[in-house]
């Protein structure tokens, strides 16, 4: 199965739509998503692919992802629009005098999201775990006067 730009947007706007919308990034012309060429192309350059052009990502880039990088891929995808929504979240809790207001939840709510999606990449996928490092101490010891 060839995976689709517009197949993409319909599964990560089923995973995290509402979220998109809540920080404004609902923008599409025609049936694209604007908001979503970024996350889209991080995804496929993050699993070895190229894609034609940063800005706009098309059927032909999303095409690459075989069928046994799929889920990967959406995984991959679903995280860097997360990330794309926190930059996107600036509300910030109010409080003045004994009146509050607790703006900043969704963003904490959307990082814990992001964060566990984090895990869940690292544990299947091997993604942010660190090559084990090797190497020695020399002790320099210079003698002066």
């Amino acid at each position: 199965m060839t995976l689709t730009r517009a197949n993409t947007e319909f599964l990560l706007e089923a995973r995290v739509g509402p979220l998109m919308t809540a920080a404004g990034m609902s923008d599409t012309v025609g049936e694209t998503s604007l908001a979503l060429n970024d996350p889209i192309g991080r995804a496929i350059r993050q699993l070895g692919h190229a894609v034609a052009s940063v800005v706009l990502v098309t059927d032909a880039d999303v095409a690459q992802i075989t069928d046994a990088e799929i889920d990967e891929f959406l995984d991959v995808a679903t995280l860097c629009t997360l990330e794309a929504i926190l930059g996107n979240l600036d509300d910030v809790d109010i409080v003045v005098g004994p009146r509050s207001e607790k703006l900043n939840q969704l963003a904490q709510q959307v990082e814990r999201k992001a964060d566990r999606l984090r895990t869940a990449l690292a544990a299947t996928y091997g993604y942010g775990l660190a090559a084990p490092a090797a190497g020695y101490i020399q002790k320099d010891i210079a003698e002066h006067e």
